[in-house]
């Protein structure tokens, strides 16, 4: 990226007010009505509407070293697991007559079975930028083609550069970017603030740079400003919800997408044209439970231009590639080599095709091939991951500045104010069975207001069991942005003693209906707090609540699981006896994680603490960390290690709980508790293409703050199945120690 500069822009300025006098009379130099915020951004807005309509054709023919990452994974609370990434290097041949070469320089692939090789044509290149086309879009359409109609297209976008969507938007200049040119001259371009009149998932909110004189869009920064939710936004899957779909289960839906980020940036070639440089797109894609937080980064390092001025000037126009004429496919294959500059690999032509998309036919692409495609795995033009920075491509510094500042671009109003209403099987946390509600089943609606702070979303759910029949009732009124998320709640409900287990989740539930064993403890709150978390899209790596709630013990409801409907002796395990009173205080949890590569190492901490007054006066902090190595065959090893403490007087409810697969496998829940704890656990695997088995033990220890001991500590070993790098566990477990025996875990989000 060339050096930027943020600063008050003298040409760029004086370029606007010469603008502004040619386009329009000195009253608009104040506040403007309409769709521009001020003169400025009208005399920017229309020198960029003009540009874009004139369409330049001036590059014959270009040459491009392309470099593509791609990168696609599965978000869980421990850590996101990559279910697909590629890594591509290409040599682009492009040229105006509608023929591309491309040479396939490097390709890597990796899925959860592992890195493919010898494979190419999943990551072929076929589209090229073309310089004729949208800049918005990174050449991807064309200027003249249809982007949809409202009413007619399941999905169409309103182009801020097109005249017929200028008052969709909002336009206010901003910031300046000084662009330091190779013989020291100094390019401005103004930033032109965009946001729509009110949120919609088919209009986009961003900052676009243009430079005043030539209108040219050189860089943009944007992101839909609406969630696409796919049963809203698509007509027949409307259709089919209430149809086709309607026994869909809970758990898979809603399917929605949210495109967060869109950064395309370009570069000036010999001061004449300006090319592509970088795109990347960011999204987390939802189905349900599942979230998919998915990236794609491209990179344009122009090696050759050849322009109608280069013709003009008596330049040699060398054709394309395809305009060459052969005796033989070996005099075919040796120019090719020759002009792919890679005269020590054997390549191979494949010829493919793309639609071109202003609709005037199919453009021609080739493809040079290595004969053995296993080098391209090992090619040292193979860019690095998508998470990692990388040259040519945005750096995280510039990706988090310019996501920075579309979260200070205001939020646009919603329309009207929408609503929702589900209940039972309809969403995955409607239905739940534990041993003191039983089948509790719930409802809830949201409504989503505009406000003087912004969009809110107000939702209130309400559940009953068959068994207590004690109502639940939660209302959450919940602030968010692109930066953070606030969420204000009150409440009067049943609450699990160790939140981050999920025993009100779908799995325990699961397992408590069907055989009896519920590896949770309860409690009954009601009260009120305040959270500041990350958005909804991104992980929950921080939590800060301060809260005021009052605590009530439960008793088990029910004695009924499948497993044990013939055997009237049989009953639940008891309650954890929980101590009545109001607990007023805060909670703070720190919990990053590193590496996304299975391949890679991995590692993240969890640092959490707490305080209370009220009837409970106490205080507690615990440090959790988790590592995982790659070992030669096909081999990784994988370390977790805790210790936490309380002061003070807490109630049982809040003491430090071990057994059960989060904390120490072979033993059941609150096999040891007590004010202080400290445990480990080690792992060694090894990777399969249907998994990884792996041999485990476990170590903890949970008793009084003045006598923390090691030789009371309870012990397990065993054995594990691990899918999609411990995304689902299955674990046999043998307690070693004081409460021998064996126990069967299955869980999901396993550190391996």
């Amino acid at each position: 990226m060339p050096p930027l500069v943020r600063g008050p822009g003298l040409v760029a300025r004086t370029a606007l007010v010469l603008l502004v006098a040619v386009t329009g009379s000195p009253s608009r130099c104040g506040a403007q009505e309409g769709p521009y915020r001020d003169a400025a951004a009208r005399a920017l807005h229309e020198a960029a509407l003009a540009a874009r309509e004139r369409r330049s054709d001036s590059v014959v023919r270009y040459t491009a070293l392309v470099r593509q990452r791609i990168g696609a994974a599965l978000r869980m609370p421990l850590k996101d697991r990559t279910l697909f990434r590629s890594e591509a290097a290409y040599r682009v041949f492009w040229s105006r007559s509608g023929q591309t070469l491309v040479q396939v320089l490097a390709l890597r692939e990796q899925t959860p079975l592992g890195v493919s090789r010898g494979q190419t044509h999943q990551g072929l290149f076929d589209q090229a930028f073309d310089p004729g086309n949208d800049r918005l879009l990174f050449g991807f359409v064309d200027p003249d083609e249809d982007m949809g109609r409202p009413g007619e297209d399941d999905f169409w976008f309103e182009h801020p550069l097109m005249p017929e969507y200028r008052d969709s938007y909002r336009f206010a200049t901003g910031d300046t970017l000084v662009l330091t040119l190779p013989d020291g001259r100094r390019l401005e371009a103004v930033e032109l603030q965009v946001v729509p009149v009110v949120a919609d998932v088919h209009r986009m909110s961003g900052s676009l740079w243009i430079v005043p004189e030539s209108g040219a869009l050189v860089r943009a920064a944007y992101r839909l400003s609406e969630t696409f939710d796919a049963f809203r936004d698509i007509a027949d899957l409307r259709m089919e919800e209430d149809r086709d779909l309607k026994f869909m289960p809970g758990l898979l839906k809603p399917w929605t997408f949210d495109l967060s980020l869109i950064a395309v940036d370009y570069a000036l070639w010999d001061f004449d044209v300006w090319l592509p440089r970088s795109m990347r797109a960011e999204g987390v894609a939802t189905a349900g439970i599942l979230k998919a937080p998915a990236a794609v980064d491209l990179s344009y390092e122009i090696e050759d231009v050849v322009t109608e001025a280069d013709l003009a000037a008596g330049a040699d126009d060398g054709g394309t590639v395809a305009d060459v004429r052969f005796q033989t496919l070996a005099e075919a294959m040796t120019y090719l080599e020759r002009v792919a500059g890679e005269q020590d690999v054997p390549y191979v032509v494949e010829q493919g095709w793309t639609e071109r998309r202003n609709g005037r036919g199919r453009r021609i692409v080739r493809y040079l091939v290595p004969e053995d495609p296993a080098v391209l795995a090992t090619s040292p033009d193979l860019p690095p991951p998508v998470w990692q920075d990388g040259p040519g491509f945005a750096s995280r510094e510039e990706i988090d500045e310019l996501f920075g500042g579309l979260a200070d671009l205001p939020a646009p109003p919603l329309a009207g104010m929408p609503t929702t209403f589900r209940w039972g099987l309809q969403r995955p946390d409607l239905v739940r069975y534990n041993r003191v509600e039983a089948l509790s089943v719930g409802a809830r609606g949201q409504v989503r207001p505009n406000s003087p702070l912004g969009p809110l979303s107000l939702t209130l759910t309400a559940r009953l069991g068959t068994a207590d029949r004690v109502p639940n009732v939660r209302l959450d009124v919940t602030r968010e942005g692109l930066r953070r998320r606030f969420t204000w709640s009150v409440f009067h409900e049943l609450a699990a003693v160790q939140e981050e287990r999920r025993a009100l989740g779908l799995g325990n539930s699961i397992t408590a209906a069907l055989f009896g064993r519920d590896d949770g403890d309860y409690f009954r709150r009601s009260g009120a707090w305040l959270e500041w978390s990350p958005p909804s899209a991104d992980r929950t790596w921080f939590r800060v609540r301060a809260l005021a709630e009052h605590h009530r013990p439960v008793d088990a409801g029910t004695g009924f699981a499948l497993w044990h409907v013939a055997d009237d002796a049989w009953a639940f395990r008891p309650n954890l006896e929980a101590e009545k009173g109001w607990e007023l205080g805060g909670l703070v949890t720190l919990s990053p994680y590193w590496g996304g590569d299975p391949r890679s190492a991995q590692g993240g901490v969890e640092l959490s603490a707490r305080a209370s007054g009220g009837d409970f006066e106490y205080a507690s902090a615990s440090l959790e960390s988790r590592l995982a190595i790659p070992l030669p065959a096909d081999l990784r090893v994988a370390l977790e290690g805790g210790a936490g403490m309380s002061w003070g007087s807490p109630p049982p409810q809040r003491l430090w709980l071990m057994g059960g697969a989060g904390t120490l496998r072979g033993y059941g829940p609150r096999a040891m508790e007590g004010e202080t704890y400290w445990r480990a656990r080690g792992e060694l695997a090894r990777q399969h293409a249907f998994g990884a088995v792996s041999l485990f033990g476990d170590l903890a220890w949970a008793g009084a703050r003045d006598d923390i001991r090691l030789d009371g500590a309870l012990a397990a070993a065993g054995l594990g199945l691990s899918l999609v790098d411990g995304l689902i566990r299955l674990d046999a477990a043998w307690a070693l120690r004081v409460q021998r025996g064996f126990r069967l875990e299955a869980y999901l989000d396993g550190i391996l």
